[in-house]
């Protein structure tokens, strides 16, 4: 599945990536999904960004009340190679440090597509008081989300479903020029800026505006690459900077999406091991194998029984299973012939298998692909799995789990938008084949959804239009730190060691797999953390992961 690279804590990430949500991460429409654009706040004015930031009350519902959040609206261009153009509104949130002040620290959630605003208040309980208290902690909404002049693509596409939240989404057809033409119309220009590149452009708009010379940084999932951008473009703005679960640079995206499938099988039975290993409490097998062979049956009797095949393929290719999803049964019967209406109709499907949209008849596969973010999810997500062996009719648990990284429907937009546009690792079509192939002969439905993102399906003919940001930290004045749990499901250990080659950072390898290793209660991690932000200085290399409680 593909997901958010959404906040460490799920927001609590856009299942984001970040996040979102994840976050950051959250799931999301893998293409901005049909025509109209609904604008938020546009300024036409010809000056600078304003100098000052007038904090007070947040917008409604966007922030965790009684936690001393205020915020307060920067006005950036919209188009950065157009200055003097039209203008947009982002929304930013601080919370002050409650003792002596050493300085600001920006944190973005992941995703793309992750709200960032509630970012500190949500988690003042779980962070470390230091930071808390000396440190202003502030909170840059990405452009194009809600409250930062919103995204937003109207439903005139064929199909359409209903998202976590309720709102309408499409799945159905339409040619992704005709999409950005629509958008266009509403708004010329705007969802071409939603790039990596424009978000780290804002924050630096919004630095100025606080009326710091430089800032410090946290981001996980996405917000890693989002702060190594920053970092590429204003090294000088940067005091230190931490990268917690690190998207890999040469991956950017398709890559990325793609080794997220390798990485989750691996998740996958890690938590099957650790449920067989408390059989006690959840009834649900003694062996990893059999907690599977559990699972596999109630996605089976939940109607997703294809979507549960993590096994090798088997001996012989003719033994089809017996009720594959349209255009599976007609590709796995005729072949892939490549028409328009055939490639249609594996686009949706696509979208479908990479983005969860088949969940919501098939519960457990959602809240299964949310357990791999955290462990904390571990034992809430047997027990829900375990009341619906007993009762397959209770999934209420399950649904709850699943919808724990649920996103804004400008949250998927936004992941859209920035994926497709700055996407730099070329499609192969000739891997569609290969995926459904592997499906209809019973193989891995994970490596059939990795040949299906490498395919590049899922940005169909929306091709970028920008380069992705080259990473560089050399001229930044103090190395970075980096956290890379070794069994992430969501950006995999390779991306910690690679960012850290390309900005030249100091990594700390954590042990599990643990989406997001910063304020979970690991205290060698955050004391590692905190050596840092006060000194510059990293002390460790390795850390074991945080507890489960």
């Amino acid at each position: 599945m593909m997901r958010v690279l959404g906040s460490s804590q799920v927001l609590g990430s856009s299942q984001v990536l970040g996040s979102s949500q994840v976050p950051g991460i959250s799931r999301v429409l893998v293409a901005v999904a049909a025509a109209g654009l609904i604008s938020g706040s546009i300024i036409t004015a010809q000056a600078a960004a304003t100098p000052g930031a007038a904090f007070g009350a947040c917008p409604d519902s966007s922030v965790t009340e009684g936690r001393g959040v205020q915020c307060a609206v920067i006005s950036v261009p919209m188009n950065y190679a157009e200055p003097d153009g039209a203008r947009i509104e982002l929304t930013v949130s601080r919370i002050a440090a409650t003792a002596q002040r050493r300085g600001v620290i920006v944190a973005n959630p992941g995703g793309p597509g992750a709200d960032a605003l509630d970012y500190w208040a949500r988690r003042i309980d779980s962070l470390p008081a230091e930071l808390n208290e000396h440190y202003d902690r502030v909170a840059v909404q990405p452009r194009g989300l809600r409250w930062a002049t919103p995204l937003r693509c109207a439903t005139q596409a064929v199909d359409t479903s209903k998202s976590a939240d309720g709102e309408q989404v499409s799945l159905g057809g339409g040619n992704r020029n005709d999409i950005k033409k629509a958008c266009d119309a509403a708004l010329p220009g705007y969802l071409d800026t939603i790039t990596t590149e424009s978000t780290a452009r804002d924050l630096d708009q919004v630095r100025a505006a606080l009326g710091v010379d430089r800032i410090s940084y946290l981001g996980t999932s996405y917000g890693t690459y989002l702060g190594a951008v920053y970092a590429s473009l204003f090294p000088n703005r940067v005091d230190r900077m931490v990268l917690d679960s690190n998207v890999n640079p040469d991956w950017v995206w398709t890559e990325e999406f793609a080794q997220q499938q390798v990485a989750g099988k691996q998740r996958l039975d890690d938590l099957f091991a650790w449920i067989a290993e408390h059989d006690g409490e959840y009834r649900l097998g003694d062996t990893a194998l059999q907690v599977y062979q559990n699972w596999v049956r109630l996605v089976a009797d939940q109607g997703g029984g294809w979507y549960a095949n993590l096994t090798p393929p088997p001996a012989s290719v003719a033994d089809l299973p017996g009720a594959l999803p349209e255009p599976l049964a007609e590709i796995a019967r005729d072949g892939f012939n490549g028409s328009v209406e055939q490639a249609g109709k594996v686009q949706n499907l696509v979208r479908l298998m990479l983005t969860g949209g088949a969940s919501a008849q098939v519960p457990l596969v959602g809240a299964t692909a949310v357990a791999t973010y955290t462990r904390t999810f571990w034992p809430t997500f047997a027990r829900a799995m375990a009341d619906a062996n007993i009762d397959p009719k209770n999934v209420r648990q399950l649904l709850a789990i699943e919808g724990a990284t649920s996103t804004d429907p400008t949250g998927r937009f936004v992941f859209s938008a920035i994926t497709c546009n700055e996407n730099a690792v070329r499609g192969r079509l000739e891997l569609i084949g290969s995926a459904f192939a592997t499906i209809a002969s019973g193989g891995n439905a994970m490596d059939a959804r990795a040949d299906l993102v490498r395919s590049g399906t899922a940005c169909g003919s929306w091709k970028p239009v920008t380069k992705p940001v080259p990473i560089n930290g050399k001229d930044l004045r103090t190395r970075p730190l980096l956290l890379q749990s070794r069994h992430d499901a969501l950006t995999t250990y390779e991306g910690g060691p690679a960012m850290a080659r390309a900005i030249g950072g100091s990594l700390i390898t954590v042990e599990g797999g643990d989406h997001g290793a910063f304020g979970r209660g690991n205290t060698v991690v955050d004391e590692a953390v905190l050596t840092y932000l006060r000194t510059g200085q990293v002390t460790i290399d390795h850390a074991d992961q945080a507890p489960l409680h």
